[in-house]
């Protein structure tokens, strides 16, 4: 009789055993899930085109989970300055591909291009026939010979070429 007792309290006591063991998971997870990773969300709707202040975000914990492997933005210093792509909803993730470097130069406007080589610069007009941010290689067309052009953007929204 001793005998038969003793698989039995040897099951019951790796049973206990697991039992804890599974308890410590558990709470280390809650844990996890409750600290979660801080990252920058609006505090109000920012519709596309507008460019996100500073004052507009705030950063809110998300568990792992939650974020997995998603391709959103996870620093807030990057998102100031940038412009919206698409509605941003308060308190929600910012995907990366959401936001985009402020346009210098808008499609159909008239740019300043520039060539500058060894201390002769050139300047004329032209047509933008793309969009671009800074460092963007945009296409415009020369207003007095109609040839289209490539030109990199400039801080000051010109278009450099001859690079």
């Amino acid at each position: 009789m001793p005998r038969a007792r003793q698989p039995a309290a040897a099951l019951c006591a790796a049973f206990a055993a697991s039992l804890v063991c599974a308890t410590a998971l558990c709470e280390a997870q809650a844990r996890e899930r409750s600290v979660g990773k801080p990252m920058p969300v609006p505090t109000i709707t920012i519709y596309p085109g507008e460019t996100i202040k500073e004052g507009v975000i705030e950063t809110r914990a998300f568990s792992a989970h939650a974020i997995g492997h998603l391709p959103v933005i996870e620093d807030t210093r990057v998102l100031t300055g940038k412009v919206a792509r698409r509605t941003l909803l308060p308190g929600q993730l910012i995907p990366r591909n959401a936001v985009e470097e402020p346009r210098l130069v808008e499609r159909g406007a008239p740019v300043q291009v520039v060539f500058s080589e060894d201390g002769l610069t050139i300047m004329g007009a032209a047509s933008a026939l793309e969009a671009g941010s800074l460092g963007d290689r945009v296409r415009a067309r020369n207003l007095d010979s109609g040839i289209t052009i490539i030109g990199k953007v400039q801080a000051d929204g010109s278009l450099r070429v001859g690079e």
